[in-house]
């Protein structure tokens, strides 16, 4: 109570025009904290639209990427390979780096045989990815050499964070089947003959 009696005592000691001025400056402070909170919901309101209309996109694209991914076929990108295969492993950390994501290990499997082709493979695992980041790992993937591919693609939530996802994979690419060295070939001939004349006069 004292220090309410304190300040009624200063209001009634001060002149109307100083009342005013006072009022005016509460006024004021007022109408400004209310413009700025105001200011700050609209900024946190767009960044929360622009974060939710990049995750709609990385959401598509990765249906897109989804319903891509298939059993490839070289011939989609025949006149680009050549008979030395793409390296996968060092090629997959690459396009981790680009899309910043940590790629613990990528598995080579044996090369197979495709007709004139070989078709190499590996398989990655990644786990805790936000939905962007998958997107750009499989952009990555996908765009900076033709002859990759991915052929078989699975997304699932994390077991621990849900807002998280984790991200199971095969990536192919191709080379061609070296052409054998020119007279590497093999072959037999045999043949007889005879002949008589005769002559007289």
């Amino acid at each position: 109570m004292a220090t309410f009696d304190k300040l009624r005592d200063r209001w009634e000691a001060i002149s109307p025009r100083e009342r005013r001025m006072v009022v005016l400056l509460g006024v004021s402070f007022v109408l400004v904290m209310i413009i700025y909170v105001s200011l700050e919901i609209r900024d946190g309101l767009g960044r929360l639209e622009l974060k939710n209309h990049r995750a709609r996109s990385a959401l598509a694209k990765l249906t897109s990427y989804k319903a891509q991914a298939r059993a490839a076929a070289p011939d989609d990108a025949a006149r680009q390979i050549g008979t030395e295969a793409v390296k996968l492993e060092s090629y997959i950390y690459r396009a981790g780096e680009t899309a910043k994501v940590t790629v613990p290990g990528v598995n080579t499997r044996s090369p197979s045989p495709k007709g004139s082709f070989v078709a190499h493979a590996a398989t990655v695992e990644v786990r805790d990815l936000s939905i962007i980041q998958v997107k750009d790992f499989l952009h990555a993937i996908e765009t900076d050499n033709k002859v990759v591919v991915v052929s078989a693609l699975q997304v699932r939530r994390n077991f621990r964070d849900k807002e998280k996802l984790d991200l199971n994979l095969e990536v192919v690419t191709w080379s061609k089947v070296a052409a054998e060295p020119a007279g590497t070939g093999k072959g037999s001939g045999s043949g007889s003959g005879t002949g008589t004349a005769k002559g007289g006069n």
